[in-house]
């Protein structure tokens, strides 16, 4: 069931240390599943890494239908707007056209991470291209790692050697085989399927990060999982205003917080099923940059609210 209230990520703190002693040292994995319907991955059921090692929330994407947020429930400007914590509007990549570049006012976590930590070991793995060689381009050009075009297993790989030999401050890994099966065959086997591989594959990057924890225990370790967008009824298409193709969702590692004891319903405009009461995608940048030690600033311009906590 959908959650009663707005859910947002936290972050724990670490209280108590003495001036002597070490603060934490933050790491953040994000694993991006591309075109998650995620009423399909609950239905998987139980058993799932997701629902066993993980809390979890809807979300929405496509900003304010009707408003100057509103943006296409496409892979781009999903991508883009994680990564920014802002809607196409205010980021500038509004299709998945190539030639579209993130506005430099609106920088990416690869870039504000880059200057705000210069020695930080920053990855962007992706099975998508374009978010690394396209809209990302520069942003992610100071990435130590920045690579492209590899399958799903080939960017489970690579992310597993990069969280198993490198300090590994922040990762960005995308997977794309749900999408590529949604839009073969839409929803069935073909697409279950795809999520039960998905979610294999987030196990034995839970089961890494686990293991380095455990040998690097002054490492705190943030791990989020989300998509970037929905699927229409049938779960061949998305790119439109929907509430399936905008219903999407945020997992992680650390626990969920209420903000509020109620929903918040926007007079104005609730959304179909009040899907706006919810978190929304532009929430994971600003809870990646707070737990990564940012203050965030007011002249960022965020759409997204920062963590509670």
């Amino acid at each position: 069931m959908r959650p009663s209230a707005l859910l947002l990520l936290t972050l724990a703190l670490l209280a108590g240390c003495g001036p002597a002693q070490k603060g934490p040292e933050p790491k953040t994995l994000i694993v991006g599943i591309q075109g998650v319907q995620f009423e399909q991955y609950e239905a998987l059921g139980d058993a799932t890494h997701l629902k066993q090692r993980l809390y979890y929330a809807y979300t929405y994407t496509g900003g304010i239908t009707g408003k100057a947020s509103e943006q296409p429930t496409l892979s781009g400007p999903g991508w883009v707007t994680l990564l920014t914590g802002v809607w196409s509007n205010k980021h500038g990549v509004d299709s998945n056209a190539e030639s579209l570049r993130v506005d430099p006012a609106f920088p990416s976590l690869f870039k504000r991470l880059r200057e705000a930590l210069p020695t930080a070991y920053l990855a962007s793995v992706v099975h998508r291209s374009p978010i690394n060689t396209a809209f990302l381009l520069e942003d992610a050009h100071g990435n130590d790692v920045r690579e492209s075009g590899l399958s799903d297993e080939q960017v489970t790989l690579r992310a597993l050697q990069i969280l198993g030999s490198t300090p590994a401050d922040f990762t960005f890994i995308e997977l794309g085989e749900p999408d590529e099966a949604g839009h073969a065959a839409g929803f069935g086997e073909r697409y279950q399927q795809a999520l039960r591989n998905a979610d294999n594959r987030l196990g034995r990057l839970l089961d890494k990060v686990d293991e380095r924890r455990l040998n690097h225990p002054q490492e705190d370790w943030l791990v989020i999982v989300s998509t970037d967008h929905g699927r229409d009824y049938r779960g061949k298409g998305h790119g439109g205003v929907t509430e399936q193709e905008k219903t999407t969702f945020i997992a992680s590692n650390k626990p969920m917080n209420e903000e509020l004891t109620e929903p918040i319903l926007p007079e104005e405009n609730p959304g179909p099923n009040n899907l706006y009461c919810l978190a929304a995608q532009t929430s994971v940048a600003p809870t990646v940059l707070r737990h990564m030690g940012q203050a965030l600033q007011a002249q960022w311009l965020l759409d997204g609210p920062p963590p509670a906590g």
